[in-house]
């Protein structure tokens, strides 16, 4: 299996979650993520398309990125505290395709980054919508192992 993870915004690229997906997954790109740079999600989308992802995990900023491109990929989505509204900069280039993706949407409902009650507008047209007590925007490596592993068990 081919994952991507994609960061947030002001995160480092690699980690914890990069190398819990290492020892789970065939392969893992997980790129230094740039949002200020105006032909990142085009470059991304051009990779992607040659370089296939099975499934495209991204945190926060990088959850509105891997949401943008698995609608043009039609390749499921897992996104936590995706930054799909109440972002702190317009990335240049984003764009929606049209394809029919899933979307697998992991919320921390004491998130003071982006709003957890805007994210709720999307839980009619998700594949998942888990809201997790307590939690703020950053994910834990438990939390991210623990859905990871729900997904991959098909229990979301």
């Amino acid at each position: 299996m081919n994952v991507w993870y994609l960061h947030g915004l002001e995160s480092k690229v690699g980690g914890p979650k990069v190398d819990f997906l290492s020892e789970e997954v065939d392969k893992v790109f997980a790129p230094k993520m740039n949002y200020n740079e105006p032909i990142m999600f085009t470059s991304l989308l051009k990779f992607a398309k040659h370089n296939r992802p099975d499934l495209i995990i991204g945190s926060s900023m990088g959850g509105y990125f891997a949401d943008a491109l698995g609608s043009h990929l039609d390749v499921e989505v897992l996104l936590f505290n995706p930054a799909l509204h109440s972002r702190p900069m317009e990335p240049e280039g984003v764009t929606y395709g049209e394809s029919n993706w899933k979307r697998n949407f992991v919320v921390g409902t004491e998130d003071k980054v982006v709003d957890p009650k805007s994210t709720l507008v999307y839980k009619d047209i998700a594949k998942s919508y888990t809201e997790i007590k307590g939690m703020g925007h950053r994910t834990s490596l438990s939390v991210f192992m623990d859905i990871y592993n729900k997904w991959n068990q098909n229990q979301l």
